[in-house]
């Protein structure tokens, strides 16, 4: 299995070597980096002063930098936001997912930085939506990187790593190229 990492807009290379670091590790494959794209300037919501994750979620899918490979993850340090929500961790669709580091820093909630707990924070959303790429659904075991997190302290308590229940059926959806 191979997943494309993607910068969409300004991303610290940094963070995105230690989050290609850690899904290669979550889903033993590869992970490839490709260069950063724009973020679309149809996605910002200047009243809001966020990006709609739909758009930005579509503007990845439709950016070239898909070929190739089994699932893309597109990362932004933007806030994001659905329609009729205040905002949103990440958005996955079919095969592509994006999330967003902006409300994963211990600053946004006013705390000293921590790059552990960010970085920590950073691979369970990115292994949240690529499991959605493979047809999971919200998890009910408190502990499983698929149960829903609309709060960080939710992401929090949650770990990176796939429950007995869900993790066979990520290698399902590899099987079957969902």
């Amino acid at each position: 299995m191979s997943i494309i990492l993607v910068p969409i807009g300004k991303v610290d290379p940094v963070e995105m070597q230690a989050l290609q670091a850690s899904l290669a590790t979550a889903f033993s494959g590869d992970v490839v980096p490709k260069k950063k794209i724009p973020l679309p300037a149809t996605a910002r919501n200047t009243a809001r002063d966020q990006y709609d994750a739909e758009v930005v979620l579509e503007y990845l899918s439709l950016s070239g930098e898909i070929g190739g490979c089994d699932r893309v993850l597109g990362v932004t340090d933007v806030d994001l936001y659905l329609p009729g929500m205040n905002f949103v961790f990440g958005l996955a669709g079919r095969r592509n997912a994006v999330i967003s580091l902006y409300r994963l820093r211990q600053s946004f909630y006013g705390l000293p930085e921590d790059v552990g707990v960010f970085r920590r924070r950073a691979t369970v959303e990115a292994v949240h939506e690529l499991g959605h790429t493979f047809g999971l659904a919200h998890c009910d075991d408190p502990r499983c990187v698929m149960r829903f997190s609309n709060t960080i302290s939710e992401t929090d308590v949650k770990g990176p790593a796939f429950c007995p229940v869900c993790r066979p059926r990520v290698r399902a959806g590899e099987a079957t190229g969902r």
